[in-house]
């Protein structure tokens, strides 16, 4: 019975193995197609001139009356002149005055949600160019003229601009969610310049006013107007483009503590089932790659050997030089370092927030500004 028993562990060790093996290789070949696909960002300065095209930028704002004055001045600051419509999505603080004191008229959205007060403020977009941005972003004075130099460069549908989590406060937490962000980012970046992938983040955005499909954000949705715009963007087989410059960046805040952050990835995790092929794959890899752990630490606590957590530990190793490597690809699109302890501490609070984010969406319960997805 026991030789029975040890053939049975050290059966169970082998297809626990087999399953690390090819869950870190395709977590490799996730690494290894964001650095093929990624193209050195433009870090030069825009050269000096007109770029022609009206722009709207649409702001939908839902208690956001401590934010929006510090966008609407960076707005009021661009170098290329905007249109600015702000929709106010049932707020109950003093966004419509925070916008009124700006000089800007704050339309009400015809109905509860995000998708509802993009519908409202599309219909009052009367230049070629829209773009949809968060109101609690931040952005620089070349923000407007750097994306549409490259809509009208590439003859895009749809310019896509980096989101950073601000360097400040520069504490270890903050640091973690800028380059944890960073790391998607920078993969979001090589799958739409390959033509491979269609998200973004509708926290910048722009949109030829033409071809924004606003029929198509499924208002039944708590939020994820970027992924079903772009999705069918690329259905409809429009050209989307990434714009890698810093000027075309946009900076926003980190979550507040793990709670926050662990409800925020939960929301976009579940709407991942609409999106592309490669995206849900993408989810089910990061998924298993930070599962397999956990199966490992539990195989050698039951075959209670050396063999299982040395398993263990040659795995978590291996994750950790593709999560290095994935460090490096999104410094070097954003311009981020960081200290040796960020990098060190990197793979476990990854794997914190996936499994935190994950079980919020097993338990239910997600919310997005106070309302259930």
């Amino acid at each position: 019975m026991a030789c029975n028993s040890n053939v049975a562990m050290g059966e169970m060790l082998v297809l626990l193995g087999l399953i690390a093996g090819a869950t870190w290789l395709s977590y490799a070949a996730f690494a290894w197609n964001v650095g093929r696909r990624l193209k050195a960002a433009d870090r030069s300065s825009l050269p000096v001139g007109n770029i022609s095209g009206e722009l709207t930028v649409l702001i939908p704002c839902h208690n956001e009356a401590k934010a929006l004055p510090h966008l609407l001045n960076d707005l009021h600051s661009q170098s290329h002149p905007v249109r600015i419509v702000v929709i106010n999505d049932a707020s109950t603080d003093g966004t419509r005055r925070a916008a009124e004191a700006a000089g800007i008229t704050c339309i009400p959205a015809e109905s509860s949600g995000k998708k509802s007060a993009l519908a409202t403020g599309f219909k009052h977009v009367k230049t070629p160019w829209l773009a949809t941005v968060d109101a609690d972003v931040r952005l620089g004075a070349d923000w407007a003229r750097s994306l549409l130099a490259t809509a009208v460069r590439e003859n895009a549908a749809c310019v896509l601009g980096g989101v950073v989590i601000s360097a400040e406060p520069s504490t270890g937490w903050h640091r973690f969610q800028r380059l944890e962000f960073a790391v998607m980012q920078t993969w979001i970046a090589g799958g739409v310049q390959s033509g491979r992938l269609a998200m973004g983040s509708g926290a910048n955005s722009l949109y030829a006013t033409a071809d924004y499909p606003a029929d198509a954000l499924q208002p039944e949705w708590a939020s994820g107007d970027d992924a079903f715009a772009l999705l069918a963007l690329r259905q409809a087989d429009k050209a989307i483009q990434w714009c890698g410059g810093p000027d075309a960046q946009v900076v926003t805040s980190g979550a507040p503590n793990w709670k926050a952050l662990w409800q925020q990835r939960a929301r976009w995790a579940s709407k991942t089932g609409d999106q592309d092929a490669e995206t849900r794959r993408t989810a089910l890899t990061i998924a298993a790659v930070h599962t397999v752990p956990v199966a490992l630490a539990i195989g050698a606590l039951i075959t209670d050997g050396t063999t299982g957590w040395g398993m263990l530990v040659g795995f978590v190793a291996a994750k950790a030089l593709v999560d290095w490597r994935l460090l490096a690809l999104a410094g070097r699109e954003f311009g981020i370092t960081w200290h040796a302890g960020d990098a060190a501490l990197f793979p476990f609070r990854y794997a914190v927030l996936v499994w935190g984010a994950w079980w919020q969406l097993l338990r239910g319960g997600v919310q997005w500004k106070g309302r259930q997805i």
